[in-house]
């Protein structure tokens, strides 16, 4: 560690963010704390006032980079790689932490030394409501080593960006979050980090992933959801650097991970359905669809799954009524 070096990097990627800036830099300066931290942003190429705000920040442990727009984990590898912490968090630009999140996270990493990660109870603010993750959070007392991250995960996905600090040196030794990715590149990423070491959690709600604050119209609604839905791969594709890991730790696949692979499956397969790709949908469906959560969507999907026309309708009307979600969640 060199004199320079700081307790904890946190990187925050930024495009056009200006309406929500403040209030998430000043939930981290806000931070009661007896570690350092310094606050690495990265401008993704906005076109509204965000660097200006950025400059005109009074507090000296901020670091500005600048980028053409090249996407968020491009933004966070770039930042990763300037960053003097011995711990490393990402914090998206409209969200926001909790007072005793730095406190807390990094104490838990200075005391179960064998842990990569660790990450805390979530707050989430959606176009379709508000709910706390994960569901069992109210049935643990004290922070904890996972003894199975993967059952825990598949379970309760209970890993999201702004909720987990994780081991620089781990995070570097991964090569980075995948900048091809944009959807799911986060829960790819947790679980490549769960194959270098335990994770650990903090059962209490210190992080808030606010997904409307800069959703004001339908327009931004279907701008924002498009890269994600026109950008999901194939569920080989989003697996190989996990499973290359796992692979090389043991012939089975661990059985935790098989079933989290079927919930992101999900979310892959339904972006692809909304972004038309037809064919590759259903083919995904019939490889992974018996791994799915039980649920009205999903059971439709299976049902579906064996009817080429009755797919291409199930993902027209799931285009229909992802391309008004805005509309209706505004009139509620």
């Amino acid at each position: 560690m060199t004199n320079n070096s700081v307790d904890l990097s946190i990187v925050i990627p930024v495009y056009n963010a200006m309406p929500l800036l403040q209030r998430t830099l000043d939930s981290v300066f806000g931070q009661h704390t007896s570690y350092s931290f310094e606050v690495i942003m990265v401008d993704d190429g906005s076109s509204d006032n965000s660097v200006e705000y950025i400059k005109s920040r009074p507090e000296e442990n901020i670091v500005l980079l600048q980028q053409e727009n090249a996407g968020p984990a491009t933004a966070r590898n770039r930042g990763v790689n300037v960053a003097r912490g011995r711990y490393c968090a990402y914090l998206d630009a409209d969200d926001y932490w909790m007072d005793g999140f730095i406190e807390q996270t990094v104490s838990f990493l200075d005391t179960n030394k064998k842990c990569v990660a660790v990450s805390v109870g979530q707050r989430h603010l959606t176009v379709s409501g508000e709910g706390v993750k994960p569901s069992c959070i109210n049935e643990y007392n004290h922070p904890f080593v996972l003894g199975d991250f993967w059952s825990f995960w598949a379970q309760y996905m209970h890993v999201c960006t702004g909720s987990a600090v994780i081991r620089t040196e781990v995070l570097r030794n991964t090569g980075g979050q995948r900048s091809d990715l944009r959807v799911t590149e986060d829960l790819e990423f947790w679980a490549l980090i769960a194959t270098y070491g335990k994770w650990g959690f903090i059962p209490e709600v210190l992080f808030v992933s606010d997904g409307t604050g800069l959703v004001t119209d339908r327009e931004s609604w279907i701008r924002k959801m498009s890269v994600r839905w026109n950008y999901a791969p194939s569920v080989e594709d989003w697996q190989h650097r996990i499973v290359e890991r796992l692979k090389e730790q043991s012939p089975e696949l661990p059985q935790g991970f098989l079933s989290a692979r079927g919930k992101v499956a999900e979310t892959l397969i339904y972006c692809q359905m909304i972004s038309e790709r037809y064919s590759l949908s259903k083919t995904e469906v019939l490889e992974y669809g018996d791994s799915f959560n039980k649920g009205s969507m999903t059971t439709v999907m299976r049902l579906c799954r064996h009817s080429s026309v009755l797919w291409w309708m199930l993902c027209k009307m799931l285009k229909w009524r992802e391309y008004h979600r805005y509309l209706k969640s505004a009139t509620n």
